[in-house]
């Protein structure tokens, strides 16, 4: 990591020299694992879903894993999900779609299969699926055939990334804790002089990350809007980082 920053302080003249960045007129607030409901968080549940868009909530994002039947299917965990509904002498065992949906959440939560989040978010036209864990896009386009230009992606390589942007998604954010994400970047801020593909124009970033050396650097230059997860109160962050943040992942703060 210090030789990669070093490099790219190293080329800092050249790379000044072809700032661009997407502008975002407001900030948005993306309901994190399907937002609050009763007082709980992490539900990735039907009733989530309905109480974000009681909310006023426009963006919600969904944890997705691979059933074993190889559905996707809601949740932050297999070893979470066991734990939520009961069963956490199953530890990370994986359950195929159709145990899975006979499960309840904390006793009385609807967990959500592939199929049912479509519907959901077909029904519901004004809203915007954020998506963690898989960005496959071969996965997610089976998936979710009808949804992909009110899909926001994180992608967690450089090739999922650039398939997604080609493919028309509406949004794209690389993470923060993708293992190639040193390497992408340098690729991003040398784009147009050494590299073809698609520029990085998001990241998500966890609060954790602000004052990493590579962020401090990153923010100097703007490249990048950033999605800053997961902020609770907007005493968590400080007021540059928390108005630097173009997408903002909550369970508590009501959207604007």
């Amino acid at each position: 990591m210090i030789r990669n920053i070093s490099v790219i302080l190293c080329l800092l003249p050249m790379l000044l020299s072809c700032v661009t960045q997407e502008r975002v007129s407001h900030k948005e607030y993306i309901a994190h694992a399907g937002g609050g409901v009763d007082g709980y968080i992490y539900t990735n549940s039907l009733e989530a879903l309905q109480q974000a868009v009681e909310n006023g909530y426009r963006y919600i994002e969904l944890d997705l894993l691979l059933a074993s039947d190889s559905v996707l299917v809601a949740a932050h965990s297999w070893e979470e999900f066991n734990e939520m509904t009961g069963n956490a002498q199953w530890g990370d065992s994986v359950l195929s779609s159709a145990d899975f949906v006979r499960q309840r959440i904390h006793g009385r939560y609807t967990p959500l299969t592939a199929p049912v989040i479509e519907r959901f978010f077909l029904d519901n036209d004004s809203l915007y699926l954020v998506t963690d864990k898989i960005s496959n896009p071969a996965l997610l386009a089976k998936a979710f055939p009808s949804l992909k230009e009110r899909m926001v992606v994180e992608a967690f390589t450089y090739d999922d990334y650039r398939q997604l942007c080609a493919e028309g998604y509406y949004r794209v954010l690389y993470s923060c804790m993708a293992g190639d994400l040193s390497s992408a970047l340098i690729k991003h801020l040398l784009f147009s002089r050494l590299f073809a593909g698609e520029r990085i124009g998001w990241i998500t970033l966890h609060t954790s990350g602000l004052s990493h050396r590579m962020y401090r650097f990153l923010n100097k230059v703007r490249r990048f809007n950033v999605a800053l997860f997961t902020v609770d109160s907007i005493d968590d962050v400080e007021p540059k980082h928390y108005q630097r943040a173009g997408m903002i992942y909550t369970n508590t703060i009501l959207p604007e």
